[in-house]
């Protein structure tokens, strides 16, 4: 395997060449280090699954070297908000889901043009898009520096020098009208646990620290005051949940309805969690636009269920003693002690949000406490360090 210089033309006119002879090559990116493989060679992507140990029903992201080669993929044009998007942020980390028109294939695909100087310039001599996904095995760290890419099979890597930011880019999508956020650029913090525990002054010290905080509970309320698509479904499903003509959802009337009966949560949670994460991913998309750093942070009970949790590069995990969360339910909701419990012991336990989350965050002490480890995981994590 041939270790390449970044920073020489030549090393890269030669990397190049092995791009377009169909080898996998490392590459550095501003992001993280990349395999990188001719997009127009199957052969040469299928290497790059193999060597990464990823699902092949997976399709790969493309690098290219500007936006005109975006546009030729995409048959022809780019919509005119990507145009926008690649004026203002390429290069740089943001890779665009775009529809492609006027040709057999896959309705979208997803491009970058990446700030990193070796990479443009081994784009520029292969002459073709490449295919790429980070330089690790699936689920393992991906690399920032040469040294730390170990994969096998590869047929050579290009050393350009640690990169700049370090994390994987965001992800936007363009197909869908606003577009949605599929991965956020900066670090997403997840905060989840039981009633009472204390996520709500997490989150909200987040936000004190500059992440930009959404409260899934508030969404899902707000959905349920006006949009039309998920009302409408719900009341197919769940009629006696519409007691009054037209949209008007009653709260009570669906607690009744699913309390106790499994198969009715289900179900509602079915419905609304989409809605939800559809809503937040458009949410994140406005965050990133206003300011591409912002890290933000997201508060859900059934973060880890409802698959919000895809969206966060930190899971917190934060727990109380059972008694201290039953008091809290008691005076913040107004519910007798037998109601409390009871909507508690309905909950997943502590073992659950631990299990699935990175941080635990115990709330069993004073609110400075609180405070001052939620000070110190921002410290470790605020600014994109989450591997």
């Amino acid at each position: 395997m041939r270790i390449f210089d970044g920073g020489s033309d030549a090393d890269l006119r030669e990397a190049a060449l092995l791009l377009r002879d169909g080898g996998v090559v490392a590459i550095p990116t501003e992001t993280v280090y990349g395999l990188a493989a001719d997009a127009s060679n199957p052969s040469a992507v299928a290497r790059v699954f193999a060597v990464k140990g990823r699902p092949d029903d997976k399709p790969l992201p493309l690098l290219v070297a500007d936006a005109a080669d975006a546009a030729r993929l995409c048959g022809g044009s780019m919509p005119p908000a990507a145009c926008e998007l690649a004026e203002r942020f390429w290069p740089g980390p943001l890779t665009l889901v775009l529809p492609v028109s006027g040709q057999n294939g896959p309705p979208s695909v997803a491009v970058r043009c990446p700030a990193h100087p070796a990479s443009l310039a081994i784009l520029r001599h292969a002459g073709v898009p490449l295919a790429l996904t980070s330089a690790n095995r699936s689920g393992e760290p991906p690399p920032a520096t040469a040294s730390d890419v170990t994969l096998s099979g590869l047929a050579g890597i290009v050393d350009g020098g640690p990169c700049a930011v370090g994390r994987a880019s965001a992800i936007l999508d363009l197909t869908r009208d606003p577009p949605e956020i599929l991965r956020h650029g900066a670090p997403v913090f997840g905060v989840t646990g039981p009633s009472g525990a204390g996520k709500s002054a997490v989150l909200s010290q987040l936000g004190e620290l500059g992440a930009a905080v959404i409260r899934a509970d508030g969404v899902y309320h707000a959905l349920l005051q006006s949009h039309e698509p998920m009302l409408r479904e719900l009341r197919e499903r769940f009629p006696q949940a519409f007691p009054r003509s037209g949209l008007t959802f009653d709260r009570a009337a669906m607690r009744g309805i699913a309390f106790g009966d499994p198969a009715a949560l289900t179900a509602l949670n079915r419905i609304t969690h989409t809605y939800v994460i559809a809503e937040i991913r458009r949410e994140l998309a406005r965050v990133f636009l206003n300011d591409r750093e912002t890290p933000a942070a997201i508060e859900a009970i059934a973060l880890i269920g409802s698959g919000l949790d895809a969206l966060c590069s930190v899971k917190i995990a934060v727990t109380a003693p059972f008694e201290t969360c039953l008091r809290r339910v008691m005076s913040r909701d107004g519910l007798s002690r037998e109601d409390a419990a009871a909507r508690l012991q309905n909950q997943k336990p502590n073992e659950y949000y631990i299990s699935n989350c990175n941080i635990l965050l115990e709330n069993n002490g004073t609110e400075r406490e609180l405070v001052e480890k939620t000070d110190a995981i921002w410290k470790i994590y605020g600014k994109g360090d989450t591997a």
